[in-house]
């Protein structure tokens, strides 16, 4: 509801403080969204429920806040759950399942939670349904980025597209699943960080976290470290992510590899990605040289990162002013690529922006098995969803009601 149908920003800090008094006599701060064309937040879920898709809004305000709200902008829906209507809260799936039981729908990838926030992205992961995140009410993209949501848009009529929705993923997850993707804001995981202009094609889901096993883009990546079995399907991908980000870039140059490997991950992948650049742009895989080995990095904190790294990398060229796109794998704490712009600047380098392959995901582990392990959402033969040991079946089978 609040940041996704209506903006209250004006309100967030009464919210935040459950000051409900004062709230309830500021109602007239709260506007709709504005937008330049199509329809308005605040008037999607009724032109979703006139194509007979069942609507549920799911907040953690309170009944007489929500009610009042619905009222003033007219906003249609079949089911409202409200801070009052179950025990637990976001990120706890209680309230979202609440929602389907009202509306009489079954969790699935098919039903679609829109939200602005992590909270909303790891409520919907729980729940067992997808995740959309709505950029016009985002409070900070690159706390999105760490937690995104499986979809990403700039625009409300995008949800009222008469395409498959799930189209509009990210480049790099759609690719690497061999699937189709629409091109749009949201192809590219935006994740500015204030220093640098960072992008993703998509995100990466490490080991530990539940999501890691069914997810294609994160084996991908990490099969590059040692051979080039997607590479193609990475220089077509980076290719068009380029071409969907405002850029003026010259140059292309990857993060180079440490002095102790012979390999350039990256070289296949941009050899594969040229066919698809714009004709002026030039890949220089020497632009960047690795001059330090850097022992236990992964291990380092953020702070630890920065000074470890320090003077890790040099270039032999005057950039003489141009732009450059810095290419990197996955994005963690960002302390690498801000230190190859560092030298890239110091040597006359514009701009610079990154668009790495992956972005470094908070995990979704909320539950631990009395085996120490972490536990995911699984589904039986008659599509039933329940917690299941993330050992299964090989080191363990122990299970609990959802």
């Amino acid at each position: 509801l609040d940041m996704t149908l209506v903006d209250s920003s004006a309100l967030a800090d009464l919210r935040r403080q459950r000051m409900w008094t004062q709230v309830a006599a500021s109602m007239h701060l709260i506007r709709p969204f504005k937008v330049e064309a199509g329809a308005a937040a605040h008037e999607l879920p009724g032109k979703l429920k006139a194509r007979d898709i069942p609507i549920a809004v799911v907040t953690s305000s309170p009944r007489r806040y929500a009610e009042a709200v619905i009222k003033a902008f007219d906003i249609e829906c079949d089911a409202l759950v409200t801070y009052e209507d179950t025990t637990e809260h976001k990120p706890d799936p209680a309230p979202i399942v609440e929602g389907l039981k009202q509306i009489g729908v079954k969790a699935s990838s098919d039903v679609l939670y829109v939200g602005d926030n992590s909270i909303d992205v790891e409520d919907a992961y729980h729940a067992g349904v997808s995740s959309i995140g709505v950029g016009w009410g985002i409070e900070s993209l690159f706390g999105m980025s760490s937690t995104a949501p499986d979809i990403l848009v700039d625009e409300p009529k995008q949800l009222l597209r008469a395409i498959e929705l799930d189209q509009l993923s990210y480049i790099g997850e759609r690719s690497a699943a061999g699937e189709k993707y629409s091109s749009h804001w949201g192809s590219v995981l935006h994740c500015d960080d204030h220093q640098n202009e960072v992008y993703a094609l998509g995100r990466y889901m490490t080991a530990g976290d539940p999501r890691h096993a069914g997810h294609q883009l994160s084996r991908a990546i990490l099969s590059l470290k040692s051979g080039d079995k997607h590479a193609d399907m990475f220089g077509k991908a980076l290719g068009k992510a380029i071409g969907l980000i405002e850029t003026e870039a010259a140059f292309i140059v990857p993060v180079p590899p440490k002095p102790s490997q012979t390999r350039n991950r990256f070289e296949a992948v941009l050899a594969a990605a040229e066919a698809h650049l714009p004709d002026d742009m030039e890949i220089d895989l020497e632009g960047l040289k690795c001059v330090k080995e850097v022992e236990g990095y992964k291990a380092m904190g953020p702070g630890e990162r920065a000074a470890a790294i320090r003077g890790a990398f040099e270039t032999k060229w005057d950039w003489d002013g141009a732009d450059v796109i810095l290419i990197d794998d996955v994005y963690t704490t960002g302390e690498t690529i801000a230190e190859c712009a560092r030298i890239l600047k110091k040597q006359g380098a514009g701009t610079v922006q990154t668009v790495v392959l992956g972005k470094d995901q908070r995990a979704f582990v909320r539950k631990r098995c009395e085996c120490g392990r972490t536990m995911k959402i699984r589904k039986n033969r008659q599509g039933v969803q329940f917690w299941g040991c993330s050992g299964y079946p090989t080191y363990c089978q122990r299970t609990e009601d959802l």
